[in-house]
């Protein structure tokens, strides 16, 4: 754990996954670049174990993350007009009266960071990310892994949702690209006309409902091949739709949600199997 100061306590493993998402990479895709195990990756992240020093500029520049990010290091900062005129203030004050100015704003800063800590936490909230990817096209391979988590805003769509997953293709497009996450609700059965998760002999994929209850692309230069009765389909969920850049937390929100939900980080750890990771 890096402490910064002043502010909040950030993860090294929070910075470096929300570098990878935003990135779009796998911890396996890192993993593989960075020629270490995935197993390594999980510690990185679960702050469990850093990388090696000489690993590090490999890694910056793979996810392009800013080193002082990465470490919770401030930027130098140039002080504001207002904040220099604080400061001549202070510097008038006898020393008493500098240890009571003192007391006061830090005081008022505590309580203010206790106001954001708790909008903070009902703004967001802990979702579920499914493994691997959905194509728009014939199918991705469903891997064996643990489930992922994201924080994001909470809001009528999201409220409905069970998780998010990425879509891998073009066949959805106009209304899904490839690289877009998107809301889905857990159910086993759909209408004419919604799109759904489906779980194929050929791997999961994201396709729409057609009227005589068959899955179809929406682009019309990348069709879906007809299945026949032998092969199996499994719904999944319902996608609700695509999850907005901006329901996603900052670096630095990221950080201190991931110090609020660290009781339920730990139960979905504990649920899904990460607490079984190999060192």
């Amino acid at each position: 754990m890096i402490s910064t100061f002043p502010g909040p306590t950030v993860h090294f493993g929070a910075v470096l996954k929300s570098y990878r998402r935003q990135a779009g990479l796998s911890q396996r895709d890192v993993a593989e670049r960075m020629q270490v195990t995935r197993n390594t990756v999980i510690n990185w992240e679960n702050d469990k174990s850093k990388p090696d020093h000489a690993l590090i500029p490999l890694l910056c520049s793979l996810l392009k993350i800013p080193l002082h990010t990465l470490f919770s290091m401030p930027e130098e900062q140039k002080l504001t007009e207002t904040e220099h005129r604080i400061l001549e203030d202070l510097r008038r004050l006898p020393p008493a009266g500098q240890h009571v100015a003192f007391r006061i704003i830090h005081t008022i800063a505590e309580e203010s960071a206790l106001f954001q800590e708790a909008d903070l936490k009902e703004t967001y909230g802990l979702f579920f990310v499914r493994p691997g990817q959905v194509a728009a096209g014939v199918g991705d391979e469903v891997p064996d892994l643990p489930p992922e988590y994201v924080f994001l805003r909470r809001n009528s769509l999201s409220a409905k949702a069970d998780g998010i997953v990425r879509v891998h293709g073009d066949s959805m497009e106009p209304v899904y690209h490839s690289g877009d996450y998107v809301f889905f609700e857990r159910v086993s059965s759909a209408r004419p006309g919604q799109d759904v998760i489906v779980d194929t002999d050929d791997g999961a994929v994201i396709k729409r409902v057609a009227g005589d209850r068959t899955l179809c692309s929406l682009n019309p230069d990348l069709p879906y091949p007809s299945k026949n009765d032998q092969n199996t389909l499994v719904i999944r969920g319902r996608v609700l739709g695509t999850v907005p850049e901006s329901d996603y937390p900052s670096q630095k929100e990221q950080g201190i949600l991931e110090e609020l939900y660290s009781d339920e980080l730990r139960e979905f750890r504990r649920r899904y199997g990460w607490e079984a990771d190999e060192p």
